[in-house]
């Protein structure tokens, strides 16, 4: 099973009988856990920007974060910032723990689980982030970026410092389904509410082949193929 350190992730840990309901009201997804469920989101800015990429589970009575940012220490900054008064505690553990990233035909479909002092998170089915201490030994890894995006390529997956980034909104890197439409108030929700009521601004991520491309369209180049953000209406 090819599996990547991935060293570009942040974990953090809140804590706080307050901690749902206020990552709820910056979140442009509904944070309303099932048993065991994994909830991808955004923290968005008040111009809808993307802060942040953050990929959400209980455990052991704390919310965690698998957190992907161009820049974490403002988004952590944004999320003190926000608190005001909640009864919320936020900390960053990424030091603690190695992240490595799992991707394979074979994904279990268990979105948390845990073996040999490892929490195996799953996302949508895909791939899995593996965190375990860093007092363990760092487990074997045998694959590399390129691989690795070759691989979503063929599964047409946005992903940081590619489509995603601090200088678009969901709608415009293929995040369309970490954008819940029906929950309450957010930040940046009167932005991406106006692009979906008028159709316009919205971007469908495809795969393409290379030949058929035009110079700089692809977002994430592939030996053969690409991922390409087409704007819709």
């Amino acid at each position: 099973m090819p599996r990547m350190a991935y060293d570009d992730a942040h974990i953090i840990i809140l804590t706080g009988k307050d901690r749902v309901r206020f990552l709820d009201g910056l979140s442009s997804n509904k944070i309303d856990f099932q048993d065991n469920q994994v909830i991808s989101t955004c923290i968005l800015s008040n111009k809808a920007k993307i802060l942040g990429q953050l990929h959400l589970f209980n455990l052991n009575e704390m919310l965690v974060g698998i957190t992907i940012t161009d820049d974490f220490v403002k988004l952590v900054d944004y999320l003190n910032m926000k608190i005001l008064g909640q009864d919320v505690g936020i900390n960053d553990v990424t030091k603690l723990n190695y992240v490595d990233l799992i991707f394979d035909e074979e994904i279990s479909n268990v979105e948390i689980s845990s073996k040999d002092g490892c929490t195996i998170v799953t996302i949508e089915g895909k791939y899995q982030f593996e965190m375990y201490s860093t007092k363990l030994e760092r487990r074997p890894c045998n694959t590399n970026l390129e691989a690795f995006n070759e691989w979503r390529i063929k599964h047409i997956i946005p992903w940081y410092g590619f489509e995603i980034s601090s200088k678009k909104n969901p709608y415009q890197c293929g995040l369309n389904s970490q954008v819940h439409e029906n929950k309450g108030c957010f930040t940046g929700q009167e932005i991406l509410t106006r692009m979906r009521t008028r159709g316009k601004g919205i971007y469908l991520l495809t795969c393409m082949e290379n030949d058929s491309l035009k110079p700089d369209e692809a977002s994430t180049h592939g030996k053969a193929k690409s991922l390409v953000l087409k704007r819709g209406q």
